[in-house]
């Protein structure tokens, strides 16, 4: 029997047990590939713990919004992501520039940038990706919706992390969420 524990920030979240019904010697490749396994569990609760924390931190506070529940929020940002991906198809300036006008509305909906948010001007394009992004696409995927290559949802995704201080498409998102560029 081999049992090894999983700890996750100095904390036991669980134990990986292994066992065989014969009884046999096991030995330091069985060890270290039952530790290797249990440090991989780690790194996903970890990971998972991590999302959830900040996942939270982009949902509006309850308490400060009543009658604001998520699944509407989630609503505003899907809509918000759909309105981005039409603006391409858009021939007509004024129009184009209404379309613009309810996005910045819907992205403002959740009310003042969050204390401390870095003033950040983004290109257009750079929001639409961040809202397929934030909507959970890939570069694929977001390429696909805006009729765009996954090399320029790439490129676009890069400068906007980059203008943001992020360093990763998650930390993006929220950024922008706190400065008030997406809802």
């Amino acid at each position: 029997v081999v049992a090894v524990p999983v700890v996750v920030r100095r904390e036991v979240r669980g134990v990986l047990y292994g066992a065989l019904r014969e009884p046999l010697v096991l030995g330091d490749r069985t060890f270290d590939a039952a530790v290797a396994a249990a440090r991989d569990v780690e790194q996903a609760l970890a990971v998972r713990d991590e999302v959830r924390q900040l996942l939270a931190a982009t949902r509006p506070d309850p308490v400060a919004e009543p009658g604001a529940a998520p699944a509407a929020w989630e609503d505003v940002r899907e809509a918000h992501r759909e309105l981005r991906a039409l603006m391409p198809k858009v021939t007509d300036p004024a129009l184009r520039d209404e379309l613009l006008a309810v996005c910045g509305r819907l992205a403002a909906a959740t009310g003042t940038p969050a204390p401390g948010a870095r003033e950040v001007q983004l290109a257009p394009r750079e929001i639409d990706v961040l809202a397929c992004v934030a909507a959970g696409a890939t570069n694929a995927a977001a390429a696909e919706r805006l009729g765009l290559r996954p090399e320029t949802v790439k490129g676009y995704l890069r400068s906007a992390m980059r203008r943001l201080g992020a360093h990763t498409r998650l930390e993006a998102v929220v950024a922008a969420r706190r400065a008030g560029l997406l809802p």
